[in-house]
């Protein structure tokens, strides 16, 4: 059932990063709504309904753009054990984690790409490349997390006091 939901969510954010992202450049990168939204989702609700969703979404993120396919799975892979440190209660704090992972998924991103460039025979300025395009990209898509975050804690939040309603009902 939570796929059903999830799924066209996650679909229409893959439209909205293709189509518009590219126009709204900001530090000269585009944000990556995608990696948020499935790096918010693997915080919040766990690393393996993630599981099911990157491999869904990046295939359909790379079939709509030229990237090579397979490429955005690879790069999306990283959110899973990452999202290992919710497990961890590091602080009382759930949003501080889920920050500190998007900006590490965003790096590992990045430079996942950056490799699959690299190895294609294409010109990667890896020199310029943690000033110009790794920070600023982590930190727009730290910016951007609270977007994806306090919605998606509020309905997980909703559905598990409904279920438990039910259960104790």
């Amino acid at each position: 059932m939570k796929y059903l939901f999830l799924a066209p969510l996650a679909m229409t954010v893959v439209l909205l990063q293709v189509a518009a992202a590219p126009y709204f450049p900001l530090m000269d990168v585009t944000a990556n709504p995608l990696l948020v939204l499935l790096t918010c989702w693997a915080m919040v609700r766990g690393p393996r309904e993630t599981m099911v969703l990157i491999p869904l979404t990046a295939v359909f993120k790379d079939l709509i753009t030229n990237d090579p396919v397979g490429v955005s799975v690879l790069a999306l892979l990283p959110i899973v054990p990452l999202a290992g440190i919710r497990e961890r209660h590091l602080t009382q704090s759930e949003f501080v984690p889920t920050v500190v992972v998007v900006m590490v998924a965003s790096l590992c991103y990045h430079l996942a790409y950056m490799v699959v460039l690299t190895t294609l025979g294409e010109d990667v300025p890896w020199l310029e490349s943690p000033l110009r395009v790794l920070l600023p990209a982590a930190l727009l898509d730290a910016v951007l997390t609270p977007l994806f975050y306090i919605p998606l804690r509020w309905a997980t939040t909703l559905t598990e006091s409904q279920a438990r309603l039910r259960v104790v009902g």
